[in-house]
């Protein structure tokens, strides 16, 4: 085996591992350079950040006018071509995603040892996907208009798989500037083509060419970044890219289980029930999707971050862990909140009457993404920590109960409940599968996710929250304005209870711009 292949693979040996046995210049300068890379992360976020929130407005826009336009039924067809796709595309990921992060970030000449080899593969399975696919479709009864739609967002899903890739190489290397400009340019290009296709009557197939065309734009513009920023060669080295696919199986295998115990709950509706339902249900998690605005965030940055942590010193690491936990859930919390809080309202005004029935489902998926963000942080650090194979039979685990519940629950919710019944089955399984998984990580991370601190702040955070939704009750005569007194109240008590440190996280974002302002700092 070649030396670049034989350093794809990770180690569980702390004896060979200089990342758990870090020279002793390196230790003494550990908080220096922790600070450093705190610093530089922090930095990194702020800018995808910012991209983020700039495609979040654009995704809200076109979430819900899709519904809107399209009506129920429709807009349920369109739900099951791209959880369909996206669910059987997940297969041509080959889990390198993960290992990119993992080890491009502190060796970027790597990146061309393996990556023309796996671009190859993908394409080759992807094509298999689409082929098998489609015809899976046709016995199963599904229209030609649906096969046609589940063809173009098929190799909208394989270009977006790539895409994936290029990204990782960028925010493994921290080159994140054009990253971020590409990110917005690309959103805009996919909310204006989905304008322009449902103001021609285009339907859901113009839909889903208008997504094809912005994802081919964005792979050409991702190969640009790539080629100036890592001088990335694409030639074919079998064996390290053997090596590479071999040493993501845990990720890979990871990523297919977690990616059908999320979207399997529309393929088995359609099936089950009917579009409507689909489209109500759709709907719900549609507006619940989008308090997962942080979450590329921490596969963009934390990881690069912890590979460095580590490199340095297992405490290093644990502080990285501990702390990251605690500002996730300090985000994630308040959003799951306002969410469930809003639930009647946005699902009324926003989609209007026809999509009644989406909202006791939303409610249910309200708390879902503190679970969800808490789980992202702890498969990160098991990662980390080599613990890839613990993760892995945790998301099989998932990936196995779900479809179960949802075949058990969905026909039964739906008799039981009426309108929107189905959705209430989907959300329930989709809670108690994220709450297990979640729980199963969090135990194996132990005392790297908590500290008394980090405790001591979620049990403040939870308080503020049930206050919150007691006076909601009591001021509901209000309507819509008494979601302004809930925000007001609930950042007064975790101001006041220490639970949010407001003056910490503004020393740490000025601390990250000031590196910025003055490059020189960056050699202290």
């Amino acid at each position: 085996m070649s030396h670049a292949a034989s350093q794809a693979l990770p180690t569980d040996d702390p004896s060979t591992s200089s990342e758990l046995a870090p020279p002793a210049a390196a230790r003494a300068d550990a908080p220096g350079r922790l600070h450093t890379d705190v610093a530089d992360s922090v930095r990194n976020a702020v800018k995808l950040g910012s991209s983020l929130l700039a495609t979040w407005a654009v995704a809200l826009g076109v979430r819900i006018l899709l519904p809107r336009v399209l009506g129920p039924a429709a807009f349920g067809t369109y739900q099951f071509a791209d959880a369909f796709t996206t669910t059987v595309f997940i297969v041509m990921s080959l889990g390198v995603e993960t290992y990119i992060r993992k080890e491009v970030a502190t060796r970027s000449d790597h990146a061309s040892d393996f990556f023309g080899g796996t671009l190859i593969v993908r394409v080759a399975l992807g094509v298999l996907v689409t082929v098998v696919a489609l015809w899976g479709l046709g016995v199963s009864g599904k229209s030609a208009d649906v096969r046609r739609l589940v063809l173009v967002l098929g190799v909208t899903q394989l270009l977006f798989n790539l895409n994936s890739s290029y990204a990782a190489l960028l925010q493994a290397k921290g080159e994140v500037d054009g990253l971020s400009v590409m990110n917005v340019a690309a959103k805009l290009a996919w909310g204006i083509g989905i304008g322009v296709a449902l103001a021609l009557h285009g339907g859901v197939f113009a839909v889903g060419v208008a997504m094809l065309i912005s994802e081919s734009l964005r792979t050409m513009a991702l190969v640009a970044l790539a080629g100036r920023h890592l001088r990335l060669r694409y030639t074919i080295h079998w064996r390290p890219t053997a090596a590479v696919l071999l040493a993501s199986v845990p990720y890979y295998l990871m990523a297919l289980f977690q990616t059908v115990y999320a979207r399997i709950d529309v393929s088995i509706m359609s099936y089950v029930t009917s579009d409507v339902e689909v489209g109500w249900y759709g709907a719900a998690s549609n507006i619940a999707g989008m308090s997962l605005l942080l979450a590329p965030l921490i596969t963009w940055v934390l990881l690069p971050l912890t590979s460095r942590a580590a490199a340095r010193s297992e405490e290093e690491l644990t502080v990285v862990s501990r702390r990251s936990m605690e500002l996730i859930l300090c985000m994630a919390i308040p959003v799951s909140l306002f969410l469930y809080l809003a639930a009647g309202l946005i699902v009324h005004d926003v989609f209007g009457p026809a999509y009644e029935p989406a909202r006791r489902s939303l409610e249910i998926l309200a708390p879902l993404f503190v679970l969800t963000y808490a789980a992202m942080v702890s498969a990160t650090m098991l990662i980390r920590l080599e613990r890839g194979w613990a993760v892995t039979w945790i998301s099989i685990a998932g990936g196995i109960a779900s479809p179960l519940l949802n075949l058990w629950l969905i026909p039964r919710c739906a008799a039981a409940f009426g309108h929107g019944g189905a959705g209430i089955g989907a959300a329930i399984t989709l809670i108690v599968t994220e709450l297990g998984t979640t729980a199963a990580m969090t135990w194996l991370l132990g005392g790297r996710a908590f500290d008394g601190r980090s405790c001591g702040v979620l049990a403040k955070t939870c308080a503020a929250c049930l206050v919150v939704i007691a006076a909601d009750r009591l001021a509901a005569p209000l309507g819509a304005w008494r979601l302004v007194g809930d925000a007001a109240l609930y950042v007064a008590i975790v101001v006041a209870w220490g639970a949010l440190d407001l003056r910490g996280m503004v020393e740490l974002l000025r601390g990250a711009l000031a590196r910025r302002a003055h490059p020189d700092l960056e050699a202290a």
